[in-house]
């Protein structure tokens, strides 16, 4: 399962600065006990490896985190995208600036 391990010894993490799609490949290093340089900035530059997901996928799979079968592996895709599809709503939730509709937006993201 550990197939990628030995392309990379030392692992650079390029996102923009701020939390919210990071994080989950911050939280596979910080569990698989991996140093890496977290390196922010604040405008596109170009990465070899884009979008989020696919990174933190990459990295489960990386670090053995992905599931030990094809069953698994959907069950830790559904967690990923689950928490995607949390934060989607969380950022419209955030940068509304309507206040009557952000409460809207609120009551519908905490009773759902």
């Amino acid at each position: 399962m550990n197939t990628y391990r030995t392309f990379m010894s030392k692992y650079i993490f390029y996102f923009f600065n701020g939390r919210g799609r990071a994080e989950v490949s911050r939280l596979i290093f910080a569990i698989a006990g991996q140093q890496y340089d977290d390196i922010r900035y604040e405008e596109y530059e170009g990465i070899k490896l884009p979008q989020s997901l696919a990174i933190a996928r990459f990295l489960a799979k990386q670090f053995n985190l992905a599931g030990r079968d094809y069953f698994e592996q959907a069950k830790v895709d559904a967690v990923a995208d689950t928490i995607n599809d949390l934060l989607r709503k969380f950022l419209r939730l955030r940068f509304e600036k309507d206040k009557s509709k952000k409460q809207e937006l609120m009551k519908k993201f905490f009773d759902e």
